[in-house]
């Protein structure tokens, strides 16, 4: 199992029906595909975990690259992981204040280096315990 760490630039005619309708498909998808995760938008930008089986994971980030609904989309990391962090969520969603992405900045800067996976743990629910609160 691995966790799969993305952000990319959405389109500047993203709406909130576009945001319904992609979470809709990815639930479905993500359901038969053992993946959980969260989807992360706000200030015309999309922060994604992936977490699940390493071949659904990477086939679903392959389409994900296909999507002309956001560009420039970059890996941040991916990890080996032995408990998921989203279980619960198929795809979750958070919409976010554009300073929250900061957050993942020093991920970003150390994306071409080997990470820790408990590192990398680590920051994800720091994260994520950042969303919590706003």
């Amino acid at each position: 199992m691995i966790r799969l760490l993305y952000c990319s630039q959405a389109k500047s005619d993203f709406s909130e029906e576009v945001l319904k309708e992609i979470l809709l498909i990815s639930r479905k998808n993500n359901s038969a595909a053992g993946i959980t995760g969260v989807l992360v938008h706000g200030g015309g930008m999309f922060m994604q975990v992936l977490e699940g089986p390493e071949q659904n994971v990477l086939r679903t980030y392959m389409k994900i690259l296909d999507d002309k609904r956001h560009t420039d989309s970059r890996i941040i990391q991916i990890s080996p992981m032995k408990e998921r962090m989203f279980d619960n969520w198929t795809m979750g969603v958070i919409e976010a204040e554009p300073l929250t992405f900061e957050h993942v900045a020093k991920l970003r800067a150390h994306r071409l280096e080997t990470l820790n996976a408990d590192a990398f743990t680590q920051v994800i629910r720091e994260f994520n315990a950042l969303l919590i609160k706003t």
